[in-house]
Protein backbone atom coordinates (compact mmCIF):
# COMPACT_ATOMS: atom_id res chain seq x y z
CA UNK A 1 0.00 0.00 0.00
CA UNK A 2 2.80 2.38 0.76
CA UNK A 3 4.39 2.24 -2.67
CA UNK A 4 0.62 3.35 -3.98
CA UNK A 5 0.53 6.38 -1.68
CA UNK A 6 3.85 7.74 -2.32
CA UNK A 7 3.03 7.59 -5.84
CA UNK A 8 -0.39 8.98 -5.53
CA UNK A 9 1.66 12.01 -3.23
CA UNK A 10 3.79 13.14 -6.21
CA UNK A 11 5.68 15.17 -6.98
CA UNK A 12 5.27 16.20 -3.18
CA UNK A 13 7.10 12.90 -2.03
CA UNK A 14 10.22 13.88 -4.08
CA UNK A 15 10.07 17.07 -3.22
CA UNK A 16 9.84 16.54 0.34
CA UNK A 17 12.36 13.55 -0.09
CA UNK A 18 15.04 15.43 -2.04
CA UNK A 19 14.29 18.87 -0.35
CA UNK A 20 17.43 21.33 -0.29
CA UNK A 21 17.02 21.07 3.38
CA UNK A 22 18.22 17.50 3.09
CA UNK A 23 20.69 18.41 0.48
CA UNK A 24 22.57 20.62 2.96
CA UNK A 25 22.32 18.01 5.47
CA UNK A 26 23.87 15.89 2.96
CA UNK A 27 26.42 17.57 1.69
CA UNK A 28 27.24 19.23 5.26
CA UNK A 29 26.58 22.72 3.73
CA UNK A 30 23.20 23.64 6.10
CA UNK A 31 23.83 26.38 8.20
CA UNK A 32 24.38 25.65 11.26
CA UNK A 33 21.17 28.66 12.32
CA UNK A 34 18.82 26.49 10.51
CA UNK A 35 19.94 23.38 11.70
CA UNK A 36 19.61 24.73 15.43
CA UNK A 37 16.03 26.73 14.21
CA UNK A 38 15.10 23.04 13.15
CA UNK A 39 16.60 21.13 16.11
CA UNK A 40 14.10 23.07 17.97
CA UNK A 41 10.96 23.08 16.69
CA UNK A 42 11.48 19.23 15.73
CA UNK A 43 11.28 18.96 19.73
CA UNK A 44 7.90 20.92 19.73
CA UNK A 45 6.91 18.73 17.12
CA UNK A 46 8.00 15.22 18.71
CA UNK A 47 5.88 16.41 21.73
CA UNK A 48 2.48 16.54 19.55
CA UNK A 49 3.23 13.38 17.67
CA UNK A 50 3.64 12.00 20.60
CA UNK A 51 0.31 12.77 21.35
CA UNK A 52 -1.01 11.82 18.36
CA UNK A 53 0.22 7.90 19.08
CA UNK A 54 -1.61 8.06 22.67
CA UNK A 55 -4.61 8.90 20.57
CA UNK A 56 -4.16 6.10 18.58
CA UNK A 57 -3.74 4.09 21.34
CA UNK A 58 -6.98 5.38 22.75
CA UNK A 59 -8.60 5.10 19.37
CA UNK A 60 -7.39 1.28 19.26
CA UNK A 61 -10.18 -1.23 19.60
CA UNK A 62 -8.71 -3.58 21.12
CA UNK A 63 -5.08 -4.96 23.15
CA UNK A 64 -3.62 -5.86 19.77
CA UNK A 65 -3.98 -2.99 18.31
CA UNK A 66 -2.89 -0.80 20.99
CA UNK A 67 0.28 -2.81 20.95
CA UNK A 68 1.96 -0.60 17.78
CA UNK A 69 1.29 2.71 18.91
CA UNK A 70 2.40 2.00 22.65
CA UNK A 71 6.25 0.85 21.36
CA UNK A 72 6.27 4.27 19.24
CA UNK A 73 4.82 6.11 22.04
CA UNK A 74 7.91 4.73 24.83
CA UNK A 75 10.24 4.76 22.08
CA UNK A 76 9.54 8.72 21.63
CA UNK A 77 9.35 9.26 25.25
CA UNK A 78 12.76 7.50 25.94
CA UNK A 79 14.44 9.25 22.54
CA UNK A 80 13.13 12.59 23.81
CA UNK A 81 16.41 12.95 26.35
CA UNK A 82 18.81 11.84 23.94
CA UNK A 83 17.03 14.65 21.31
CA UNK A 84 17.61 17.31 24.38
CA UNK A 85 21.31 15.79 24.79
CA UNK A 86 21.71 16.54 20.85
CA UNK A 87 20.68 19.72 21.26
CA UNK A 88 23.42 20.28 23.79
CA UNK A 89 25.59 19.52 21.58
CA UNK A 90 24.66 22.16 19.18
CA UNK A 91 24.37 24.55 21.99
CA UNK A 92 20.92 24.88 22.52
CA UNK A 93 19.98 24.50 26.44
CA UNK A 94 16.98 22.93 27.46
CA UNK A 95 15.56 26.53 28.71
CA UNK A 96 16.02 28.21 25.44
CA UNK A 97 13.76 24.71 23.70
CA UNK A 98 11.28 25.25 26.22
CA UNK A 99 10.82 29.09 25.59
CA UNK A 100 10.75 28.11 21.49
CA UNK A 101 7.67 29.64 20.26
CA UNK A 102 6.26 27.14 17.49
CA UNK A 103 6.62 28.37 14.34
CA UNK A 104 3.18 28.40 11.87
CA UNK A 105 4.53 25.22 9.86
CA UNK A 106 4.98 23.28 13.56
CA UNK A 107 1.36 24.10 14.31
CA UNK A 108 -0.09 23.91 11.06
CA UNK A 109 1.31 20.13 10.53
CA UNK A 110 1.09 18.81 14.33
CA UNK A 111 -2.40 20.40 14.78
CA UNK A 112 -3.53 18.98 11.12
CA UNK A 113 -2.08 15.29 12.70
CA UNK A 114 -4.06 15.66 16.08
CA UNK A 115 -7.63 16.36 13.70
CA UNK A 116 -7.39 13.31 11.61
CA UNK A 117 -7.14 11.71 14.79
CA UNK A 118 -9.40 13.16 16.76
CA UNK A 119 -11.91 13.42 13.66
CA UNK A 120 -11.21 9.79 12.33
CA UNK A 121 -9.63 6.33 13.75
CA UNK A 122 -6.75 4.66 13.90
CA UNK A 123 -6.24 4.63 9.75
CA UNK A 124 -6.37 8.09 9.68
CA UNK A 125 -4.25 8.76 12.59
CA UNK A 126 -1.65 6.44 10.59
CA UNK A 127 -2.13 7.83 7.21
CA UNK A 128 -1.06 11.27 9.06
CA UNK A 129 1.99 10.03 10.52
CA UNK A 130 3.86 7.78 8.10
CA UNK A 131 5.25 10.79 5.73
CA UNK A 132 7.08 11.16 8.72
CA UNK A 133 8.10 7.44 10.68
CA UNK A 134 8.63 6.58 7.05
CA UNK A 135 9.54 9.50 4.91
CA UNK A 136 13.05 9.85 7.76
CA UNK A 137 13.93 6.35 6.79
CA UNK A 138 13.63 7.12 2.89
CA UNK A 139 15.71 10.31 3.58
CA UNK A 140 18.52 8.67 5.07
CA UNK A 141 18.44 6.16 2.65
CA UNK A 142 18.40 9.10 -0.01
CA UNK A 143 21.59 10.16 1.14
CA UNK A 144 23.68 7.28 2.14
CA UNK A 145 22.82 5.74 -1.27
CA UNK A 146 23.66 9.26 -3.23
CA UNK A 147 25.99 11.07 -1.17
CA UNK A 148 29.50 10.14 -0.05
CA UNK A 149 29.55 9.79 3.71
CA UNK A 150 32.31 12.67 4.48
CA UNK A 151 33.89 12.26 7.89
CA UNK A 152 33.51 16.30 8.64
CA UNK A 153 29.71 16.35 7.87
CA UNK A 154 28.74 17.81 11.16
CA UNK A 155 25.12 16.62 10.88
CA UNK A 156 26.70 12.61 10.30
CA UNK A 157 25.09 11.80 13.18
CA UNK A 158 21.55 12.93 12.55
CA UNK A 159 22.35 10.67 8.55
CA UNK A 160 23.27 8.05 10.95
CA UNK A 161 20.25 7.97 13.31
CA UNK A 162 17.62 7.32 10.88
CA UNK A 163 19.65 5.19 8.53
CA UNK A 164 20.45 2.99 11.50
CA UNK A 165 18.70 -0.75 11.19
CA UNK A 166 16.37 -0.05 13.99
CA UNK A 167 14.93 3.13 12.84
CA UNK A 168 14.71 1.13 8.94
CA UNK A 169 12.54 -1.07 10.73
CA UNK A 170 9.89 0.78 13.34
CA UNK A 171 9.19 2.32 9.80
CA UNK A 172 8.43 -0.98 7.87
CA UNK A 173 6.47 -1.97 11.20
CA UNK A 174 4.67 1.48 10.69
CA UNK A 175 3.98 1.09 7.23
CA UNK A 176 2.64 -2.27 7.56
CA UNK A 177 0.34 -1.58 10.13
CA UNK A 178 -1.15 1.57 7.90
CA UNK A 179 -1.84 -1.34 4.84
CA UNK A 180 -3.18 -3.93 7.79
CA UNK A 181 -5.54 -1.36 8.96
CA UNK A 182 -6.81 -0.26 5.33
CA UNK A 183 -6.85 -3.82 3.66
CA UNK A 184 -10.88 -3.79 3.79
CA UNK A 185 -11.11 -0.29 2.54
CA UNK A 186 -13.20 0.92 0.01
CA UNK A 187 -12.13 2.78 -3.21
CA UNK A 188 -14.03 6.28 -1.32
CA UNK A 189 -12.15 5.18 2.29
CA UNK A 190 -8.84 4.81 0.47
CA UNK A 191 -8.94 8.48 -1.61
CA UNK A 192 -9.87 9.60 2.05
CA UNK A 193 -6.38 7.95 3.33
CA UNK A 194 -4.71 9.57 0.05
CA UNK A 195 -5.71 12.69 0.49
CA UNK A 196 -4.82 12.77 4.20
CA UNK A 197 -1.34 11.01 3.67
CA UNK A 198 -0.82 13.62 0.92
CA UNK A 199 -1.58 16.56 3.10
CA UNK A 200 1.23 15.33 5.69
CA UNK A 201 3.56 15.04 3.18
CA UNK A 202 2.82 18.93 1.88
CA UNK A 203 3.23 20.28 5.70
CA UNK A 204 6.64 18.18 5.51
CA UNK A 205 7.85 20.03 2.72
CA UNK A 206 7.03 23.60 4.92
CA UNK A 207 8.51 21.91 7.53
CA UNK A 208 11.87 21.70 5.59
CA UNK A 209 11.12 25.05 4.26
CA UNK A 210 10.59 26.54 7.50
CA UNK A 211 14.40 25.46 8.92
CA UNK A 212 15.80 27.19 5.95
CA UNK A 213 14.01 29.75 6.19
CA UNK A 214 14.13 30.42 9.86
CA UNK A 215 10.56 31.42 9.94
Amino acid sequence: MLNQLIKNAQPYWQQYVEHDFVKQLANGSLPAECFRHYLKQDYLYLFHYSRAFALAIFKAKNFSQMETPRKSLESICQEIQLHLAYCRQWGISEAEIFATQESAACVAYTRYLLDCGATGGLAEIYAAITPCAVGYAQIARYITENYPRLTNNPYQTWIDTYASEAFQQEAEETSAFLTALCADFTPTQQNHIQHIFTTATRMEIAFWQMGLDLA
